[in-house]
C-alpha cells in the first residue's frame, strides 16, 4: 500500500469534503470513504460533529472529529454516513439545520447507508433519487417526496449515495472519478487493489436466501424499532 505522502495527482484547488460524525455511526461508513479519498489531492478530507469531544461509534470505538459545527471550514461535498439507528440524528434539530444549511451550499450532498435518512429528514433529497441500506428501505418511505432507487450506487445531479455499508468504498472511488475522470478513479481502485470477491456471496439481498434475508430484516427492525413504526 502506497503511503498516504504519495499522492496519484496534484489539484490547485482540491475540493472540501466535510464527513459527518455521530454517536452510534457506523465506522466504516465514514472512515472507508475517508482512507481512499485522503490518498487522492483532488480532495481535502476531514471530518466533522457538533461538538469536537471524541464520541463512541457502533463498534465502541472513540472517534475524533476534526472539527464542529462552530469552527466548520467551508463544504464542497457534504457527506453522511448511517448507523443502525439513525433517529436520534434525524430528530436533533441542531442537527438537521447545521445540515440542511451545509447541503444548500455545498457542490455536492452525499451519504452512505442509512446517512440518506438523516438527510432525507433535512428535506435535501426532496425530488431526488437516493439509495438505502436494502433493510431500511422501507424506512424511507416516510419521505414521499424522496424517490428510492434500489441499487448501489445512486447519482442524481449532485446528489451521490451508496447503499450498505461497503458501498462507501465504492461511493468514495466514483467521487474521485466524477471530480478528476475516469482515468483518477480507475487508478485508484488499482492502488487499493479493489477487487472484491466476498467469501458467501449472499451481499447481494437479491442473490441472498430468503430465510436469510427475512432474519436480518427482523434483526435490523429489532435494532431500530423507532423507523419501522
Amino acid at each position: 500500500m502506497a503511503p498516504t505522502s504519495e499522492r496519484l495527482n496534484t489539484a490547485a484547488n482540491p475540493v472540501n469534503v466535510g464527513i459527518f460524525l455521530f454517536p452510534g455511526m457506523t465506522m466504516i461508513d465514514a472512515y472507508a470513504p475517508l482512507q481512499v479519498l485522503a490518498l487522492s489531492d483532488l480532495v481535502n478530507v476531514f471530518t466533522f460533529a457538533a461538538t469536537s469531544a471524541p464520541l463512541p461509534c457502533d463498534a465502541g470505538v472513540m472517534l475524533i472529529p476534526q472539527y464542529d459545527f462552530a469552527n466548520l471550514p467551508e463544504v464542497d461535498v457534504l457527506m453522511v454516513p448511517g448507523g443502525a439507528n439513525p433517529e436520534t440524528q434525524m430528530q436533533d434539530p441542531g442537527v438537521q439545520s447545521v445540515l440542511r444549511q451545509l447541503g444548500q451550499r455545498a457542490q455536492y450532498v452525499t451519504s452512505v447507508c442509512t446517512g440518506s435518512l438523516i438527510l432525507a429528514q433535512t428535506g435535501l433529497l426532496d425530488g431526488y433519487r437516493t439509495t438505502v441500506h436494502w433493510a431500511y428501505s422501507e424506512a424511507l418511505k416516510r419521505f414521499p417526496k424522496v424517490i428510492h432507487d434500489d441499487r448501489r450506487l445512486v447519482h442524481d445531479r449532485n446528489r451521490i449515495s451508496g447503499g450498505g455499508i461497503t458501498a462507501g468504498l465504492d461511493f468514495a472511488l466514483y467521487l474521485i472519478g466524477e471530480l478528476g475522470g475516469p482515468a483518477e478513479g480507475a487508478a485508484m481502485e488499482l492502488l487499493l487493489e479493489y477487487d472484491p470477491q466476498p467469501p458467501f456471496a449472499s451481499g447481494d439481498p437479491h442473490q441472498a436466501p430468503l430465510a436469510l434475508r427475512q432474519a436480518i430484516q427482523a434483526q435490523v427492525n429489532d435494532m431500530a424499532k423507532v423507523l419501522f413504526d
